[in-house]
């Protein structure tokens, strides 16, 4: 039974990556960015439309039927004007003006708005960049994973066709062969595990590139960065400077305070001046006046609105102080587990490193020489492929803990 190796039989094209490269197509075809992107530009919408001023009003009225000609619409020379015969004429133009300058407040709170959104973009890309940079480690490990147990399977198969060979001439026991069998069997179940989780990792990793169809993603296996990184303090310096969303509860902050002031600017009622003019619709033939126009402001001086302003400033503090500490203990967490990665990989001598490479060497030879028994020989490719799996992931717990630190800090510590 055949499995595939390194690339599925299904795939009609290989990208390969660094990690790099991944970053910068995904920053230029992520969709989940430039969809959050346009709430940036609708803010920025928001703002040219604040700006704006009221548009004037105007009214005009002409009698629909004359009661003295009894002609519907009567648009004639007027010439006598005890008995009218022509139309009534009534044109009125008003304009809106702000007592409180509301208008600039309102393009302040918009402007506030913006900031926001930019933040919020800026945050989106944090979490998706760490969410590229998380499967594209795993997609090394895995990959790792599997060009390991291919091997480890081919071997176990060459020694398989050679125990057959016996087999057949009477030279070992037939439940050597079956023992075998089954290990080989173990080994691609394992094989099959990793090719699903694989596939699953490489339609993440299309959907954040953006690529369609089949396209088969290789990452550069080299992912280990350098192992130099700055303190805690420096660490959580870092992230209180360059974290989004902490940025964003701080400008949440500033929204509700210009959000407060407009509401208070909406206490005194907006003044609305005019001019009209009337023919024969007044005491006068022609007449011209002039019209100021405001809501008295005797119950609603707009209070509720001016309390929830409040509220929701107060409200921002308490979230701002609680991201504030939330960022901290981040780093305190991303710091602890780097540190644990770390200690792990440097216990990783060259002397034991050789030890295991010869484990699964010496197995084989020395049980084709007969020198060990089949339980002994199971038992040491075992330990054998537990050591390189081990090895494989102490290298991606190593990678994934310095991303934790560029994600934590939004900064490129590693």
């Amino acid at each position: 039974m055949n499995f595939a190796l390194v690339l599925p039989n299904y795939a009609q094209d290989t990208l390969k990556l660094t990690l790099a490269d991944a970053q910068e197509r995904f920053i230029q075809k992520n969709f989940a960015l430039i969809a959050q992107k346009f709430n940036v530009n609708i803010a920025q919408a928001g703002v040219e439309q604040a700006k704006l001023w009221y548009n004037p009003n105007l009214f005009v009225e002409t009698n629909l039927y004359n009661g003295y000609t009894h002609k519907v619409l009567p648009f004639g020379k007027q010439s006598d004007l005890i008995n009218p015969t022509g139309g009534v004429f009534n044109i009125q133009l008003q304009q809106v003006l702000s007592l409180t300058s509301s208008r600039s407040k309102l393009v302040k709170l918009a402007e506030s708005n913006v900031a926001l959104q930019e933040s919020a973009f800026q945050d989106v890309m944090r979490n998706a960049r760490y969410t590229l940079a998380q499967t594209y480690g795993n997609l090394v490990n895995e990959q790792a994973k599997l060009r390991m147990l291919n091997l480890e399977r081919n071997r176990i198969e060459s020694l398989l066709t050679a125990f057959r060979a016996q087999l057949k001439l009477g030279v070992i026991a037939p439940y050597e062969v079956t023992r075998l069998e089954l290990e080989q069997k173990n080994f691609e179940r394992d094989l099959s595990s990793m090719n699903v989780q694989i596939a699953q990792d490489e339609a993440n990793m299309r959907v954040l590139l953006s690529t369609g169809g089949t396209v088969y993603i290789v990452p550069d296996e080299n992912t280990a960065a350098s192992t130099n990184g700055p303190g805690l303090s420096q660490l959580v310096d870092l992230a209180i400077a360059n974290r989004p969303d902490l940025l964003s509860a701080q400008q949440l902050i500033q929204y509700n305070q210009n959000n407060l002031t407009y509401q208070r600017s909406l206490a005194t009622p907006n003044l609305t001046i005019g001019a009209d003019y009337q023919r024969l619709g007044s005491a006068f033939p022609h007449y011209v006046g002039a019209q100021v126009l405001m809501d008295l402001p005797i119950r609603n001086k707009n209070q509720g609105n001016i309390q929830s302003a409040r509220f929701g400033i107060d409200q921002s503090k308490t979230t701002a102080e609680l991201s504030h500490l939330q960022v901290e203990q981040d780093v305190v967490a991303a710091a602890r587990q780097y540190q644990e990665a770390l200690a792990l990989q440097q216990k990783l001598t060259p002397e034991y490193l050789q030890s295991i490479e010869e484990i699964s060497k010496n197995a084989t030879e020395d049980y084709a020489k007969r020198i060990i028994d089949l339980v002994s020989f199971i038992d040491k490719i075992r330990a054998y492929r537990d050591a390189q799996l081990n090895l494989i992931d102490l290298k991606n717990d190593l990678f994934q803990a310095q991303q934790q630190l560029n994600f934590v800090t939004n900064t490129k510590t590693f």
